[in-house]
């Protein structure tokens, strides 16, 4: 168990960190230490010598990726997911509609304390955590949510997008210098990426 100072210090250093240059890097040092492990990257092309690897494009995004995907693996889905689905319906009111069945929703505090919501945040939340399992493949990843949400809920698609920003702004709120201006870019684009696959199907 690390100590407060402990965490501190982690906190700190890891503010520092350039996902981009270090996730990349971290990857291609295991590949080139742990040859191999590049049977589970046949499809990144050529990994013949360690200057091959470190400068492969594939290796350096999915080192990124790996980045992305072990900050959230600290999130805690039910507070984070109640948190960013009431902050949408606090900021951009009119989105509520969709939510009529919930109850309360007449002020911040009521719908920040909402059940319902809180309930509802920690599935869409749940479901963006299935999805980053699948980062090369969003669209295939989201495909019966965006038929759902297009062909029987009829939720407009730009709330996908809110949503995605809002949650990005709770992250932010929740890991402070942890989630540093490289990281908050990443995960920029992969909520930009999943907005785009459950709207897919409206195109």
């Amino acid at each position: 168990m690390l100590t407060a100072e402990e965490k501190a210090a982690v906190t700190a250093f890891w503010g520092k960190v350039k996902v981009d240059e270090v996730g990349g890097e971290a990857l291609g040092r295991l590949l080139v230490v742990y040859p191999w492990t590049q049977r589970f990257f046949e499809s990144f092309g050529d990994l013949s010598t360690a200057d091959a690897v470190m400068n492969n494009p594939k290796v350096k995004a999915h080192g990124k990726k790996a980045a992305v995907t072990s900050l959230f693996a600290k999130v805690k889905v039910d507070e984070v997911g109640g948190e960013a689905l009431g902050r949408l319906l606090v900021v951009y009111p009119w989105t509520q509609r969709f939510f009529e069945s919930f109850g309360d929703l007449s002020s911040a505090d009521a719908i920040l304390g909402n059940p319902k919501v809180k309930a509802h945040g920690k599935k869409v939340l749940d479901s963006f955590c299935e999805g980053l399992k699948q980062l090369d493949d969003l669209k295939g990843a989201f495909a019966s949510l965006s038929e759902l949400h297009c062909d029987k809920l009829h939720v407009d698609p730009e709330n996908f997008r809110l949503l995605g920003n809002v949650l990005v702004v709770v992250l932010a709120r929740r890991f402070g210098s942890e989630f540093s201006p490289e990281l908050q870019a990443s995960f920029q684009k992969v909520v930009t990426g999943v907005a785009n696959a459950l709207a897919h199907r409206y195109h």
